[in-house]
């Protein structure tokens, strides 16, 4: 406990420092060309180009990871959920990083003090199946999930995930059981056909 609370007290100050140096790199960027264009310096305009894009580089790594987790499993994240743990980015830097045990580690312990958080869940499966192949990991934990007593009528998006993993390790009966038991949901219409529609392209 008191490991995972000293490592989320170093991600905050690491994410407050380089907020911090994206905020100098933007300001001093538009200034420098501000006053080059006022007084046709060439040279400084140059310069503060060259900080904004260095802003916008850092900008982009800081923001672009918590775009990509709200977008797991489709582009939306079901409406009763939480929202991501601030720990993300830094994860996300990790497994850019491939360094996925660690990743996991980091993971499974937010899940230990979140059990059931669907953005940890969307993340780890995403790892499971994408990065290391371990297809028994992402079926027990989406599994686990769908499980859940407070399930939301938006869970599409993972499901499908489901049906996904399921095709890819040749299951495609357990695939297809999946979606039958999906459709006794009290999905919206529009769901519902989405999920004839994949039984019936599965054959």
């Amino acid at each position: 406990m008191v490991r995972n609370m000293f490592s989320s007290i170093k991600e905050t100050l690491y994410k407050f420092i380089a907020y911090t140096i994206f905020g100098i790199l933007a300001l001093y960027g538009v200034l420098s060309i501000a006053v080059s264009v006022k007084h046709g310096d060439g040279a400084g305009l140059v310069i503060g180009l060259v900080y904004v894009s260095i802003a916008g580089f850092l900008f982009a790594y800081l923001i672009i990871p918590a775009i990509g987790d709200r977008m797991a499993f489709g582009f939306y994240t079901p409406k009763n959920v939480k929202p991501m743990p601030p720990e993300f980015p830094l994860i996300r830097a990790k497994i850019a990083r491939k360094e996925y045990a660690e990743a996991v580690a980091d993971l499974r312990g937010l899940l230990e003090k979140d059990p059931g958080n669907y953005h940890v869940i969307a993340l780890l499966v995403e790892v499971f199946v994408d990065r290391t192949d371990d297809y028994e990991n992402a079926i027990g934990l989406i599994t686990a999930y769908l499980k859940k007593e407070d399930r939301c009528a938006d869970d599409i998006p993972i499901v499908m995930r489901l049906v996904d993993v399921y095709l890819d390790i040749d299951e495609k009966a357990r695939a297809a059981e999946l979606l039958d038991n999906e459709l006794k949901m009290k999905y919206a219409e529009m769901d519902l056909k989405q999920i004839r529609k994949r039984l019936e392209g599965m054959g």
